[in-house]
């Protein structure tokens, strides 16, 4: 793949694989310990989508703004570092308080990442390949979605969590390591920016942020699609933080489960992206939003369906597809993001959709927790399920209306997708 030939995003893009393979034994490390170890209530459950999400409402715009006013490269490396120790740290937990704790301050530092790494991203690839970009972070994204819940799964049944936990501290060093590699960069926004978007290292802080706001406001299919993105999520969400509790209710005897039905999804969106890889542009953003969010339903709702005795196959079929919804709305919001707006504003627009998902995270676990208490756990997952699948068919029959007329006055978005 040319891409990988630019040296800058290379090592960028291990950096992301390492940190990512370690996230997913971290993600199957704080699951078990909560849900089989100090087998936590499902509101317990919910809060840990809170302790991810808090940091972000309260702080991702600034972060965004420390990214296009900053050194990318420096901001990510500081990151990696901070999170490696409070990883460590998490080991030393001795309930479900303190880790969680430990978790809001580790997503505290982690919120400044991504908007680092999708403005350098921005920087260092060329438009034409911004879609080849945003697949290939897909794939590796998913890969580890697929590695890592196997191989923690296997490690946490053999050792414990604290193992999977020490193992996603060292890949944050070994990220940190591989971004050092990249040396001296030259990051500045280029000379022809955009005439309408301010250069944030010569405004101030509340102007930069300001017309981080005016960029999203006004351009249309940013606009539409962070609404529409935004009512996906939120009813994804109602359930998502819930999936170790039905099956810890209808298979407590195979707490191995969870790990396969992750590792189906990471497989799904695996296949979603690398079919991605091979376009060089996106002809329907309403097919590949709706459509993912419509597979991301259907997942849901046989979840609720589910029956032991009934074997898993028909479970992990649902995850497959709900894997494949996955790889396409992760990847073509990505790149939708990246096409959409100018790159001297990445970042802020970065921190903006980060803080307004984050309110999300925030709102729907809690609401999902208390609905799985109050409708059980079954029954939530079926109606649940229904709503994200109504979701992405409106997504799919409206797309002429949400997207298609203004892709019709840019000529760029009518390529076809071969």
């Amino acid at each position: 793949m040319t891409l990988l030939r630019n040296r800058v995003f290379a090592k960028m893009f291990a950096a992301y694989g390492l940190s990512t393979l370690g996230d997913w034994f971290d993600f199957i490390a704080l699951s078990m310990l909560l849900g089989y170890v100090w087998k936590a209530e499902p509101m317990m459950l919910a809060l840990v989508p809170l302790a991810y999400a808090l940091p972000s409402v309260l702080f991702s715009q600034f972060a965004g703004i420390a990214a296009d006013r900053s050194s990318k490269l420096r901001v990510m490396i500081g990151t990696d570092l901070i999170r490696a120790v409070l990883t460590i740290l998490l080991t030393l937990a001795p309930n479900p308080w303190w880790l969680l704790s430990l978790v809001l301050l580790r997503s505290t530092a982690e919120i400044f990442y991504a908007p680092a790494h999708q403005a350098l991203t921005r920087h260092v690839v060329p438009e034409e390949q911004l879609l080849q970009a945003a697949s290939l972070n897909g794939t590796v994204f998913q890969s580890g979605k697929l590695i890592g819940p196997l191989l923690g799964g296997t490690i946490v049944a053999f050792t414990s969590p604290t193992v999977c936990l020490i193992i996603n501290a060292i890949s944050f060093l070994l990220s940190a390591v591989c971004l050092l590699w990249i040396g001296p960069l030259r990051e500045s926004a280029p000379r022809q920016a955009t005439p309408a978007v301010q250069q944030p290292e010569k405004t101030s802080w509340r102007t930069t942020w300001k017309d981080g706001w005016r960029i999203l406001l006004t351009n249309r299919i940013l606009l539409v699609s962070t609404i529409f993105s935004l009512l996906a999520l939120a009813a994804i969400q109602l359930i998502d933080a819930q999936f170790v509790t039905i099956l810890r209710e209808k298979a407590p005897d195979q707490p191995q489960l969870l790990g396969y039905v992750v590792s189906t999804i990471g497989v799904g969106a695996l296949l979603a992206v690398t079919w991605l890889s091979r376009r060089k542009e996106i002809k329907s953003y309403g097919w590949l939003l709706g459509g993912g969010v419509l597979l991301i339903g259907i997942m849901v709702a046989a979840a609720g369906m589910y029956q032991p005795e009934n074997g898993p196959l028909t479970l992990l079929g649902a995850a497959l597809l709900g894997g494949v919804g996955t790889g396409l709305t992760s990847v073509g919001s990505s790149f939708l993001r990246q096409k959409e707006t100018p790159k001297e504003a990445i970042g802020r627009v970065t921190g903006i959709l980060d803080s307004l998902s984050s309110a999300i995270f925030i709102i729907a676990p809690l609401l999902g927790g208390w609905l799985v208490q109050s409708w059980g756990v079954s029954f939530s997952f079926q109606w649940i399920g229904v709503l994200i699948g109504i979701i992405g068919t409106c997504g799919i029959v409206l797309q002429k209306w949400i997207w298609q007329r203004e892709e019709a006055k840019r000529g760029e978005m009518s390529l076809p997708v071969e």
